[in-house]
């Protein structure tokens, strides 16, 4: 029989107390300590590191008869990517996914018509375990309307807002402080967070868009850049740019390895991306954010994305490293135009992120109680999907 106070989570494959997932834990063992958390983790190495999986937390292996008996036994599944074909969907059990951002590039059936952007991925199997979700959580309008359609599956969107986000809500001065000290960034610093996402259209997947010893540089000796990798290029040969080298010298922080984005972004005065979904989380911290664009146009045409983001941007856009560097030397980066574009780019697409996300997954989808719904974003103009050309391809 299925145990209704069993909660099982995993995230990123497996990785650890990572993301979505441990932010509705932590929620859980405050609003309800009865209930019983267990982690499933992919191997010893990532059970030995604190940092992956605090001591003290109740975990199972992938693949161990462990981690059989409490999969088929619990009454609700916690995971920010799909399980695997092992875990069976079980009558009366509760699949709650979480997603691992906004999005901006092409998911789901969407894939379908882009033959380079799904290498490697197989879409029939992945709408199959997707059809095992019982509820999707969502940032806002816009997040519930393409993950309906990228996954047209027999699931309710929860409009709760995005768990992992409620620290970028309620954090104050203070936490951005201690990370930026256990980071060893100097005092009185301007700390730039350089977060670049994968390219399908390059073998490896990574495109060395910027000279990260350049930016570093041209940003000056009171600024500290921050490097964070896709997670898919943090191993092998696309751990490039030369970053150990450059992290060792002192010229960057590869911050790629570090378990907790979070942390990073509360670190951070300044966002530089490219495509990266991290720019709806950013957003929150109503921090300025530039969008360096320089191949959009290739990215759009093999990945696919939902909308122009040259055209939505939380912020000013560059289409050459000599626009990116007038945009930082000139102060332009944090202008009033910067602001008035990170308000509307907030409203729109992270309309239920309200810092109660965690709490509201607890409350509603596993004790059953009643919370008021988060309260949409209100900025003059804003939209719940976006104004400019939608590129989503027709049904």
């Amino acid at each position: 029989p299925l145990d209704p106070d069993l909660v099982v989570y995993s995230a990123f494959s497996h990785r650890g107390v990572l993301g979505d997932p441990a932010a509705i834990h932590r929620a859980a063992r405050e609003l309800a300590p009865h209930l019983r958390g267990v982690w499933v983790v992919r191997d010893e190495e990532c059970a030995a590191d604190p940092a992956l999986l605090p001591p003290g937390t109740e975990h199972v292996l992938l693949g161990s008869a462990a981690c059989r008996r409490v999969t088929e036994r619990a009454a609700f599944l916690v995971n920010n990517v799909n399980w695997p074909g092992t875990v069976a969907k079980r009558e009366g059990s509760v699949h709650v996914h979480t997603h691992q951002g906004t999005p901006l590039k092409y998911m789901g059936v969407d894939l379908l018509g882009r033959p380079g952007a799904r290498h490697g991925l197989d879409v029939p199997q992945m709408l199959r375990r997707a059809d095992r979700w019982d509820h999707s959580l969502v940032a806002g309008r816009y997040a519930e309307r393409i993950w309906e359609r990228a996954y047209p599956c027999h699931f309710a969107s929860a409009r709760t807002g995005s768990p992992r986000n409620d620290v970028l809500v309620n954090s104050g001065p203070e936490d951005g402080r201690r990370v930026r000290e256990r980071l060893g960034v100097p005092d009185g610093h301007t700390v730039v967070l350089y977060a670049p996402t994968r390219r399908e259209y390059r073998r490896g997947g990574l495109v060395e868009r910027l000279d990260v010893a350049r930016l570093a540089a041209d940003l000056g000796e009171d600024h500290t850049l921050l490097v964070r990798l896709h997670p898919s290029l943090a191993t092998g040969p696309a751990r490039g740019l030369g970053l150990s080298e450059l992290h060792r010298r002192g010229v960057v922080v590869d911050a790629t390895d570090e378990p907790h984005v979070e942390d990073l972004m509360l670190a951070s005065d300044l966002l530089i991306t490219d495509y990266s979904a991290l720019m709806f989380d950013y957003a929150l911290l109503d921090r300025p954010i530039l969008i360096h664009a320089d191949d959009w146009g290739p990215y759009a045409a093999t990945r696919g994305a939902y909308f122009d983001v040259t055209e939505e941007a939380p912020g000013h856009v560059s289409r050459s490293y000599r626009e990116l560097a007038w945009l930082l030397a000139s102060g332009a980066w944090r202008d009033e135009e910067a602001a008035r574009l990170r308000a509307a780019f907030r409203a729109r697409y992270c309309e239920y992120e309200d810092g109660r996300a965690a709490e509201r997954v607890v409350r509603t989808l596993f004790l059953g109680e009643p919370m008021p719904g988060p309260e949409p974003s209100g900025v003059p103009g804003a939209r719940g999907v976006p104004s400019g050309r939608d590129l989503l391809p027709s049904a």
